[in-house]
């Protein structure tokens, strides 16, 4: 099984340099990694090209800068299908563990031919604090929420096969946020299964966004990108993907309720506008 590393990276040279090294330093290597650069600064772009000439099998590409699932598109994008087996999606600041590749390929191995086309396996992202992540689903709500029968994937732990991506694309109109649970839905959709694979790991060094507002009592642009994606990932969930005017219908008014409650408390209720503006559910 050959698998393929996409990395996709923004402003973090030293992190990229020790997430190749711990792919690099894998025990079964991957049959290939691309670099997808997001960084604006032309000389931190430099800088991030001479780490991974460091590094052989190694590509990298100048990302489109329209957020993350627009530059995931664009590492798979650069692999060809004939190429690989599996992509794995690992951002800049996630170190895989040494048997991570190893131990995905012995899992894909001991399936079927025909399984393995269909199958999505999903690992554990461990944080540094030693918060570990768990098989999850989205809620009514469209909150990640623990499930017995994942319904979406840990993306940092997680492979797909290539040719799922010959059928589906991330949905760019998702700048951040909830992007990997939107594409396991339509992956769902199409009859993939995802396996929850708790012996495949990787350390995510990086901090998780947060809920929190400015000191003019605006939420933070990445807070707001996030809630936005909420609201869209929703109601294509109940419009598009899962057909339901019931839901639909619910999901909406409870998100809106909600979330005026939320950024009155807050003192923030300006930042509405720019949630609804910034979802492009005009796009549904």
């Amino acid at each position: 099984m050959r698998i393929t590393a996409c990395i996709t990276t923004m402003n973090r040279t030293q992190q990229l340099d020790a997430c190749l090294q711990a792919l690099w330093n894998s025990h079964v290597k991957p049959y290939g990694v691309v670099v997808s650069d997001d960084s604006p600064d032309q000389e931190i772009q430099q800088q991030n090209y001479e780490v991974v000439q460091k590094y052989p099998s190694t590509t990298y590409i100048l990302g489109p800068r329209r957020g993350v699932s627009a530059n995931r598109n664009n590492a798979v994008n650069a692999v060809p299908e004939s190429e690989t087996d599996l992509v794995a999606f690992v951002d800049d600041d996630i170190c895989v563990e040494p048997d991570f590749i190893g131990k995905a390929v012995e899992k894909y191995n001991q399936m079927p031919a025909q399984q393995r086309e269909r199958t999505i396996i999903s690992g554990v992202s461990r944080n540094l604090d030693g918060r570990e992540g768990s098989p999850t689903k989205l809620s009514f709500r469209g909150y990640f929420c623990s499930s017995e029968t994942p319904e979406a994937v840990n993306i940092h732990a997680a492979l797909f096969p290539r040719v799922f991506f010959a059928q589906e694309q991330w949905d760019e109109n998702i700048f951040i946020g909830y992007e990997d649970a939107e594409l396991c839905l339509r992956a769902l959709k199409r009859g993939y299964q995802i396996l929850h694979c708790p012996e495949l790991r990787v350390l995510n060094t990086g901090k998780e966004p947060t809920m929190s507002g400015s000191t003019e009592g605006q939420l933070l642009d990445g807070d707001i990108k996030v809630e936005a994606a909420r609201l869209y990932v929703g109601v294509k969930r109940y419009k598009n993907l899962f057909p339901n005017p019931f839901k639909l219908v619910a999901f909406i008014t409870v998100y809106f309720l909600h979330m005026t409650i939320y950024l009155w408390r807050r003192g923030s209720i300006q930042s509405l506008p720019a949630i609804i503006q910034s979802s492009r559910i005009q796009y549904l």
